[in-house]
């Protein structure tokens, strides 16, 4: 039988296990930032991703992606430019303290940081997500 990752035993293993990277990164300056979405859809652990709208402009369009994007001025961190995106992007909100930890930056094609934010959004059924089209394409 397969662990079980999304237990509250394992998410307090990933919380200790990025604690440090977690109050190390969270607060530095980056250019964006994704939610790395962890879920369980009817019953089986998944990951939550995008497919970004072949109407954005810019070099996104098309991409397949987790839910996230720049940084505002007025986000304390990156844990809340993650939230927020996702949020704006698929009308789901997810609270802070969900949210695991941070992960080590990645950089873009032009080299732009963007940091991943760990959480755990439990059960999800995606027929209830309501995806912003301007962002999203419909098909995820």
């Amino acid at each position: 039988m397969l662990p079980d990752y999304l237990s509250a035993e394992g998410e307090r293993r990933c919380r200790r296990l990025l604690a440090g990277a977690t109050a190390r990164l969270r607060a530095r300056p980056a250019a964006a930032a994704v939610l790395v979405p962890l879920c369980s859809v009817r019953g089986v652990p998944a990951l939550l991703y995008t497919l970004r709208s072949s109407r954005l402009v810019g070099r996104h369009k098309g991409d397949v992606s987790f839910p996230g994007g720049k940084c505002d001025p007025t986000d304390q961190d990156v844990v809340h430019t993650a939230l927020r995106e996702t949020r704006e992007e698929l009308g789901l909100t997810v609270p802070e303290e969900h949210v695991w930890g941070v992960l080590q930056p990645v950089h873009d094609r032009q080299k732009a940081t963007v940091v991943p934010v760990l959480a755990g959004v439990g059960p999800l059924d995606p027929q209830s997500l309501r995806p912003n089209p301007k962002e999203v394409s419909r098909g995820m």
